[in-house]
């Protein structure tokens, strides 16, 4: 939202104003701080399903319980993408499919880290015969690595609907 349309969204809510907002996201800033925030959690499997059931009968396509089965991982839990799958399903487009949605988070340099680590404690044993720089070495690199590893550590790119 532009600045000028946040200063009046401010002034309607001073004066008294119930405003709803919906977003994917909230920005908590400005206005949004002072929000209720309400999240709506993911529709179930069966929801989709159900969704992905009724565009077929919609479009005029017979699928199977086998064949919803199939194409609800090309959707993930986004009701909208679930229409597009038989959209797509019927125009013959999911045979090279590929998912659509990103529900995950990277864990592989959480694990890279976990192993830098260890190569930590390798210095401090081969340490312990005073040689400090060889220490302070050893750990400023292996310490260094691990952060740069933990650095990276995203959630997914996107909440769905963004």
């Amino acid at each position: 939202l532009t600045t000028g349309v946040r200063y009046w969204l401010e002034d309607a809510i001073s004066n008294g104003v119930k405003v709803i907002c919906f977003a994917a996201a909230n920005p908590g800033r400005d206005i949004f701080l002072e929000m209720l925030e309400v999240e709506l959690e993911l529709p179930s499997d069966k929801l989709i399903r159900e969704t992905m059931q009724a565009e077929a009968e919609r479009m005029g396509l017979q699928l199977s319980r086998s064949r919803l089965a199939e194409l609800q991982p090309l959707a993930g839990r986004n009701p909208m993408l679930a229409r597009k799958v038989i959209r797509n399903e019927r125009l013959g487009l999911n045979r090279e499919a590929s998912l659509q949605h990103t529900q995950y988070v990277v864990i592989m340099p959480i694990l890279i880290a976990c192993l830098m680590a260890f190569g930590v404690v390798r210095f401090i044993g081969m340490g312990t015969r005073n040689k400090s720089l060889y220490i302070f070495g050893g750990v400023a690199l292996i310490a260094g690595m691990t952060f740069k590893q933990v650095g990276q550590v995203r959630g997914a790119r996107k909440r769905l609907g963004q």
